[in-house]
């Protein structure tokens, strides 16, 4: 399956239902290559279809984090359940992010 995308400098990953440790190393592996194949600036996290996630993929977050700095780019999170946004709060990644809250917001990031 698939997972990622770029669009216009922009690596858009569309998350599973469940993240485990299994799940974020084939994001991981994916999206690193996507890098290598295509000039990307910023990472956009989709997490509309996800119900579950264990801190793998705050470390999947975090890794996509460490690819963009150097070029001065940005991570976006958007969707995520209220337990996923919790999460994202006690891991203290918010303040290196942006939380997308609309469709609109997301579609100004790639566009």
């Amino acid at each position: 399956m698939r997972f990622c995308h770029v669009k216009n400098r922009c690596l858009v990953i569309r998350l599973p239902r469940e993240i485990d440790h299994w799940q974020a190393e084939k994001i991981r592996e994916e999206s690193e290559l996507m890098f290598l194949k295509a000039c990307i600036r910023d990472v956009l996290f989709d997490f509309t279809g996800t119900e579950f996630m264990d801190s793998s993929g705050i470390g999947l977050i975090l890794g996509r984090l460490r690819q963009v700095r150097p070029v001065e780019g940005r991570v976006y999170l958007f969707g995520g359940s209220p337990v996923l946004q919790k999460m994202w709060e006690m891991s203290g990644i918010l303040q290196k992010v942006t939380v997308l809250d609309t469709i609109e917001e997301m579609k100004e990031v790639y566009e």
